[in-house]
């Protein structure tokens, strides 16, 4: 949705947007049975049965996604580290971005940070996620001569902001999010009339301190008590949702708007999951139980006014209040046009289009 929405945002005001298909060679997508959670998990059952989730629904989700980009967005060929550094010369401007593009875990590559000399064209990074304001001294030159060759550079939140300023000398602009840019009107179907409400839970990481089960038995208390949906990616580690009266393991991107479009609440512990939740006006508690998370949803809490809808434990969940008031929907797409705008002058300025 972050590609997609920045695609569609581009491709309405200049010519020529394709995304840079790049996938490393080292990318072992199709193998999905790694990741099926021994490390804190002894019970057999779940293993067993997070393997025959993988053999049954992988392929078909990564098929659904695979559609959806072979049908929404115009993708370049097919290139890895390899054929990318060559195939570069084909723009006038690469965009980077957007989300953990420049993790710990992307420093040593180039990719990411267009470490080619040979690449002539307008270098511009759009919402970079760093994870963490920490530089390691072991790439301290090289990202610092990477992004010193940056025309423009513009990050998600204050900690990447930190962390460009520390190679950089110089504090770049924050700006929205790419889903923030776009309305996804095309993609969402009218309200479902037919379907009961229900809780929607989206969690990507480990349980919240406390447990999700206990979690949404407080969010029952006060909105009623709800089905429970539960989408989940299978070609990742996932947690078994037994608390969920029904699981999602195949849906792909329009279906997953839908899902929280309709959704009368969210919980989840992604972010993109509460930016979603924003966007289509849906009460929702979000949580982090992972340090890799924290970031983010500190940076997003504090810049939309939304933190007492985060928490780290079942107990904060009483002791902020997160469930007595939905979020004040108006005060927030007030905050966020206000940042949308200023990020698109950002982009018109770096591209140099046209108002």
């Amino acid at each position: 949705m972050q590609s997609y929405a920045l695609f569609r945002f581009l491709e309405q005001r200049v010519n020529g947007v394709e995304i840079i298909d790049y996938v490393p060679s080292t990318y072992i997508g199709h193998k999905f049975y790694r990741n099926i959670g021994l490390k804190n998990d002894s019970n057999v059952k779940h293993v067993l049965k997070r393997l025959m989730i993988k053999g049954k629904f992988c392929s078909r989700a990564v098929r659904r996604f695979d559609d959806f980009r072979a049908h929404s967005v115009v993708l370049s060929r097919r290139v890895d580290e390899s054929t990318l550094r060559s195939w570069l010369n084909n723009y006038d401007m690469v965009v980077v971005g957007s989300d953990q593009v420049w993790s710990p875990g992307q420093r040593a590559e180039p990719a990411y940070f267009l470490g080619f000399e040979e690449f002539k064209g307008k270098r511009i990074s759009y919402a970079a996620d760093s994870t963490t304001a920490m530089v390691e001294e072991e790439y301290f030159p090289k990202l610092r001569r990477e992004l010193g060759k940056f025309d423009r550079i513009s990050v998600r939140n204050e900690h990447s902001q930190e962390f460009v300023a520390a190679l950089t000398g110089q504090k770049p602009p924050v700006v929205v999010d790419p889903t923030l840019l776009w309305d996804f009107k095309e993609l969402v179907d009218e309200p479902w009339t037919t379907i009961e409400p229900y809780i929607l839970v989206y969690v990507l990481g480990e349980d919240i301190d406390g447990s999700n089960r206990k979690a949404i038995q407080k969010i029952k208390q006060v909105y009623g008590d709800l089905k429970v949906y539960a989408v989940v990616i299978p070609t990742m580690k996932f947690n078994i949702c037994d608390y969920a009266d029904k699981v999602f393991y195949d849906l792909g991107p329009e279906d997953w708007l839908n899902m929280i479009r309709n959704a009368a609440f969210v919980y989840t512990d992604s972010f993109h999951g509460a930016i979603f939740s924003l966007k289509f006006h849906k009460p929702f508690l979000a949580y982090y139980s992972e340090e890799m998370r924290a970031t983010r949803f500190i940076d997003v809490g504090k810049r939309y006014k939304i933190a007492k809808y985060i928490v780290t434990s079942v107990d904060e969940i009483d002791a902020k209040g997160s469930l007595l008031q939905p979020p004040d929907f108006k005060l927030v797409d007030h905050i966020i046009e206000e940042h949308r705008d200023s990020s698109v002058r950002f982009l018109r300025e770096a591209l140099e289009m046209e108002s």
